[in-house]
């Protein structure tokens, strides 16, 4: 029997304790800043997961669809969604099948969402995908891990929680395709399930190279929600392309 996906039911991404309301509105603050696109204006949260940005963009009164392959991050994002005075279209699709026939001012995609591969293959397509999806001179804001920093950074073991019930954590780097499997299991003393997380790593060559191919103009590089210029130090890459 194969390891479910990390984003499937009962998954350790539904609670993870980095993922904060308060670090969403940081992060929104700052790509609403760097975009200065007015409420009302449309957005595509391209790997939605549980919603934490669509809703925090909801809020600031703009339209915003967010969209994710998995069923369970959709039903979480609909659930959070419901407890909150905002409206948000969320629906369950690949992001490198995507289309929409109402197009958009922008769209983000954050958090390793770009570079994950699963049984359907890699999603890089999703690049070629939101810049059919963009209004001409829609912007698209972009995060992943900085592979050269990731890499040296690399836990091969982590563990989360203590006593018995706790999250234990390998990670493994493949160099034949820039590929991280990482292995989460939670362990209690009823059970102990397992999930998979597997995704490529880009440099920022490549990341260009994806963008401009698809035809968007790299706007700005950033290694941090601070806007640091990029450098080759930074854990994160954060690059604004514009639609031509």
């Amino acid at each position: 029997m194969s390891t479910p996906n990390f984003f499937s039911a009962g998954s350790p991404f539904l609670a993870h304790p980095l993922l904060t309301a308060e670090r969403a509105a940081q992060e929104i603050d700052f790509i609403a800043a760097e975009l200065a696109l007015p409420p009302g204006t449309r957005w595509l949260d391209v790997g939605c997961g549980f919603g934490r940005h669509s809703i925090e963009l909801a809020r600031r009164g703009y339209e915003v669809v967010g969209i994710d392959p998995a069923a369970a991050m959709i039903d979480a994002a609909r659930t959070r969604a419901a407890g909150t005075a905002v409206a948000v279209d969320f629906r369950q699709a690949h992001a490198e099948q995507f289309t929409t026939k109402t197009p958009f001012d922008a769209a983000i995609c954050l958090f390793t969402t770009l570079g994950q591969i699963t049984e359907q293959g890699e999603n890089s397509d999703l690049v070629n995908r939101v810049f059919a999806a963009l209004k001409p001179g829609g912007h698209f804001v972009i995060e992943v891990p900085q592979r050269e920093t990731a890499v040296s950074q690399l836990k091969p073991t982590d563990k989360f929680g203590n006593g018995e019930r706790y999250t234990a954590v390998t990670r493994q780097y493949n160099p034949d395709d820039h590929s991280i499997t990482e292995i989460f299991r939670l362990v209690s003393p009823e059970e102990t399930r397992a999930y998979r997380l597997h995704y490529r790593l880009y440099n920022r060559a490549e990341l260009t190279c994806l963008l401009t191919a698809a035809g968007f103009i790299v706007s700005a590089a950033h290694g941090d929600y601070a806007g640091t210029p990029l450098a080759d130090e930074h854990p994160i890459m954060l690059m604004v392309g514009q639609k031509g």
